[in-house]
């Protein structure tokens, strides 16, 4: 303000003593004190009222003076005010130049600076390589002492990293949400077991992630992209191992399980091969239509088994975990269905008049030879326990099925064939095989007769 007014004092006075003193003695020093208006303004570009104040303030009362003498008619002396003038304006150009052009240089390496922790590098490539190129032509003019040159340079290069600055600040809310998707991984990754498969990558992961966090609070976009493409392939590297771990174990217990599902299968065909047995099936349409449904149970689980396999090879660890899930559910499938099958076997056996009991014979599923002797009478039949968690067996439940006495009160029965076996009536175990007697015993028909 001090500057404009100066000015505007001397652009006054100027032009009212060209008006007062034209045609009138000495000529007014026009070109001295034009040549000094010039030379303050040029320091005035430069900012020397700050970086050399004391020739910048020198200047502008010399020329004021030299206005002052210009209207009391001394143009001598307005002159020698004038040449001094432009000499303390050059004196404070000279002073300024190379100080502005310092500091603006100092600005725009600040600029370039703070564009590169933004991650300029990565997201504002071209503002940020024509920054650097605008300071490196900056410092040829400095060098060569054209000092208002380099100060036009670095401005330019300190308002091209502002740019730079501002476009990679927009990519915050990119590098959120992609942050998100890692936490989200790292998740998935706890619930499938990294904690204790992948420990170490799983805290790595975690720590790469907690830096991004904190690196986007304070805006440190160059160190959050590097923490977070760390954060990226430690959370991927964590949920891979698990999920190769865990699909690994899901593998094994699908062989185990359709292994002995196979063996428990071939076990009851070997037996419903034995020729007595065999005549007996064929006219059980039900538990031909038994062993049929557990052969393709059987079949398909060996299939997804085989897929569960096949992707194992192609490290496709998901796809292998979903398999062997599937071979184990119809495994199980048809491990709960032989019980059924047995019971079915036998019944059909019992209506042939084949049954093992019936000729005097014993077999694994009827009573061994110290057992009393009405167990080996006709009439009576064996049932295996099934292991079914939804609807467990028990000796109630057994004499209630339709096959067997189609009443549950006639438990009693069943305990007293087999006390050999059950040592407490409400505590029997899958896999027990039992004789079942007849409902009704020679003694009570003959009395019901």
């Amino acid at each position: 303000m001090k500057n404009n007014t100066y000015l505007k004092r001397l652009t006054i006075g100027f032009i009212a003593a060209a008006f007062v003193f034209v045609g009138c003695g000495d000529p007014i020093p026009m070109e001295e004190m034009g040549k000094a208006k010039v030379a303050i303004a040029r320091a005035e570009s430069v900012k020397s009222a700050k970086y050399s104040p004391q020739n910048f303030d020198a200047a502008q009362k010399a020329l004021l003076a030299s206005h002052d003498f210009v209207e009391n008619g001394k143009m001598s002396d307005a002159k020698d005010k004038a040449i001094e003038a432009q000499k303390q304006a050059d004196a404070a150009y000279d002073e300024s130049a190379p100080k502005l052009a310092k500091d603006t240089r100092g600005e725009a390496e600040l600029a370039i600076r703070k564009a590169e922790e933004m991650n300029a590098e990565q997201f504002a490539a071209d503002d940020l390589g024509a920054s650097k190129a605008s300071l490196v032509q900056g410092d040829k003019y400095y060098e060569a002492k054209d000092y208002l040159s380099a100060t036009h340079l670095f401005e330019e290069s300190r308002e091209k990293a502002n740019r730079a600055a501002t476009t990679s600040e927009a990519q915050v809310e990119v590098m959120k949400r992609e942050l998100q998707d890692v936490d989200d991984t790292i998740a998935t990754a706890e619930r499938a077991g990294a904690a204790e498969n992948a420990p170490d990558t799983l805290k790595r992961a975690k720590t790469d992630s907690a830096n991004t966090h904190g690196d986007l609070d304070n805006n440190k976009l160059k160190s959050a992209y590097q923490n977070l493409q760390l954060a990226k392939a430690s959370s991927k590297e964590a949920l891979a191992i698990s999920q190769k771990e865990t699909a690994r174990l899901k593998l094994a217990q699908a062989e185990q399980d359709v292994a002995t599902a196979e063996a428990r299968l071939n076990d009851l065909k070997a037996r419903a091969a034995d020729p007595a047995t065999a005549k007996a099936l064929e006219n059980s349409e039900e538990m031909q239509q038994s062993l049929k449904t557990a052969d393709d149970n059987l079949t398909a689980s060996k299939e997804a088994l085989n897929a569960a396999r096949e992707a194992d090879k192609n490290q496709a660890y998901t796809e292998v975990a979903t398999q062997s899930d599937e071979a184990s559910r119809l495994a199980k499938i048809l491990n709960d269905s032989l019980p059924e099958t047995e019971v079915l076997m036998g019944q059909a056996r019992d209506k042939s008049g084949e049954e093992t009991g019936a000729n005097g014979t014993d077999s694994e599923e009827n009573v061994n030879s110290t057992d009393d002797d009405n167990s080996l009478k006709s009439g009576w039949k064996t049932y295996k326990v099934r292991y079914i968690p939804e609807n467990r067996d028990c000796l109630w439940k057994i004499a209630g099925y339709k096959k067997i006495y189609n009443n549950a009160r006639l438990w009693p029965k069943i305990y007293r064939a087999n006390k050999n076996k059950i040592k407490n009536p409400d505590l029997i175990y899958p896999g027990q095989v039992f004789k079942i007697p007849p409902k009704k015993s020679k003694g009570e028909k003959a009395k019901a007769e």
